[in-house]
This record gives C-alpha cells, sequence and structure tokens, in this order.
C-alpha cells in the first residue's frame, strides 16, 4: 500500500513539472516581448532627445552664423545623432544667405530620421506598427 502511495506521489510530481514548463512556454514570449518593447521605447526616447539637443545646439551656433548652412549641419551632426539623420536649415523671412545684420530674422534647425524597432517584424505584422518618424526642431532669433 505504501508503494502504491510513493509512486502516485512521484507521477504527481513529474505532472507539475510538466505543467511548469507548459506555463514558461507560455509566459515566455510574452515577457521578452515586454522587456524588447521597453528597450524599443527607452532607445528611441534617447535618439529623440539627441536630435533635440542637437538641434539646438546647431540653431544656437546659426544664430551667430546664419550664412554657414554646412557648419550648422556640422554642429549638429557632432552632438552624437544617428548617422541616418536628415538634417535642414531654413532662415524666416529671407533666405540664410541673405540675413542683414539689424533684421528680425529666425533660424530653424530640423532633425529627422526613421527609427527602427527591433521588434519591428512582430509588432509590423500582429499589430501593423512599424518605423516611427522622429523629428525635433529648434528656432532661435538670429543675432547679427
Amino acid at each position: 500500500m505504501q508503494l502504491m502511495s510513493k509512486r502516485r506521489a512521484v507521477r504527481a510530481r513529474r505532472r507539475l513539472r510538466g505543467q511548469s514548463l507548459v506555463e514558461l512556454a507560455i509566459a515566455l514570449p510574452l515577457l521578452l516581448l515586454l522587456l524588447l518593447g521597453t528597450i524599443d521605447l527607452g532607445r528611441m526616447f534617447v535618439d529623440y532627445v539627441q536630435m533635440r539637443n542637437a538641434a539646438f545646439r546647431g540653431a544656437r551656433y546659426g544664430a551667430t552664423a546664419p550664412d554657414d548652412t554646412a557648419g550648422i549641419r556640422d554642429q549638429v551632426r557632432s552632438h552624437g545623432v544617428p548617422a541616418d539623420t536628415v538634417v535642414t536649415v531654413t532662415c524666416d523671412p529671407v533666405a540664410c544667405g541673405a540675413v542683414v545684420p539689424g533684421t528680425p530674422a529666425t533660424i530653424t534647425v530640423s532633425a529627422a530620421r526613421t527609427f527602427t524597432p527591433v521588434t519591428v517584424g512582430f509588432l509590423q505584422r500582429f499589430f501593423g506598427l512599424g518605423p516611427v518618424n522622429l523629428k525635433a526642431h529648434a528656432t532661435v532669433r538670429v543675432a547679427t
């Protein structure tokens, strides 16, 4: 009688161990997706903050040298933005090369890029979410 109850206890433990493996197999992909999604969101936020700070740095440089658009772009790129960032420089109300000292003008530096998350395959297939367009800009009054 005791031998039978020991065998039943061993079988019950084996079933519980199998149940735990099945639960892990179901929950692990969801937990990994949640972890990768959090990492992607953090990376996207860091890229946006870098682009925003770089655009302000370029606009601040452009406030003293509005005709040096290549220098403004170099200032933005040297701030550590991703390599595929597109930088545009515009002046208002006239072109950047035509800003005359004493004329009220503003310079706007924009940085844009497409952020592709690591989890894009899964998110695109099941939720229709894909790459995200990030845009940052800074506008400063020209100081010449």
